[in-house]
């Protein structure tokens, strides 16, 4: 799920950032633009999953299925992507354009070779918070991707558009924030306090790895783009 939303997602919004951040201009289209980024931001998690669940559950066919979760979940991250990566964008101090632009680069090799680099640091703290809230999510997913937990995978189906293999975005999942809350709220047995508290560890033990992971990729890109 964390990887088919930010396939989604981290392209979309660092072309919005771009855009908004070099390409337009002040204007009434712009400040609705960002208008509707902060509404859209600021929605309950729960009504993006009624959206998803009416559009790309209902509409399309598809059922509860990981595709599913994944669209609703970039609806809910799609604007905040694109404004921090904007900001980010927006930070470059400007010398650092004029310099290029004066050396006879277009405004896309300034943009891509100067820019982008400059900001990795602030493009990776927007994939960061981005991914923070795929990896906390569960309001939006259960109206999306479902409560199905297999009780075995075949990990040898390699076919993306069979519903029973593992690696189909088109079947019925469960992150492990849904499955915390399953749990807590319908387990039966001895052990369900044991079996939620072991996997709300694991989930942070992920974002942890993820945080540092992310962070280390980001200073070793910045260092191969830019030598700093």
């Amino acid at each position: 799920m964390l990887v088919l939303t930010l396939i989604l997602t981290v392209p979309l919004g660092i072309l919005g950032g771009i855009y908004m951040a070099e390409y337009a201009r002040p204007s009434r289209i712009t400040n609705t633009i960002r208008f509707c980024q902060e509404l859209i931001s600021s929605f309950p998690s729960i009504v993006v999953g009624l959206f998803g669940l009416a559009l790309f559950v209902n509409a399309t066919g598809w059922g509860f299925t990981a595709m599913a979760g994944a669209l609703a979940l970039t609806v809910f991250n799609l604007p905040l992507m694109a404004r921090l990566v904007e900001q980010a964008i927006r930070a470059v101090p400007d010398y650092e354009r004029q310099a290029s632009l004066a050396l006879g680069a277009s405004k896309w090799t300034t943009i891509t070779h100067v820019v982008l680099p400059i900001a990795i640091p602030g493009l990776v703290t927007a994939v960061i918070l981005s991914a923070g809230r795929i990896f906390g999510e569960a309001a939006a997913l259960i109206f999306t991707a479902g409560l199905a937990t297999p009780t075995n995978y075949d990990f040898s189906n390699l076919n993306v558009f069979d519903s029973r293999s593992p690696w189909s975005p088109f079947r019925s999942t469960t992150t492990l924030a849904v499955y915390i809350w399953k749990i807590n709220s319908e387990g039966l047995g001895t052990f369900v306090r044991e079996i939620a508290d072991a996997s709300a560890a694991v989930l942070v033990i992920m974002v942890l790895f993820f945080n540092l992971a992310a962070r280390a990729f980001g200073r070793f890109l910045q260092y191969r783009t830019s030598g700093v």
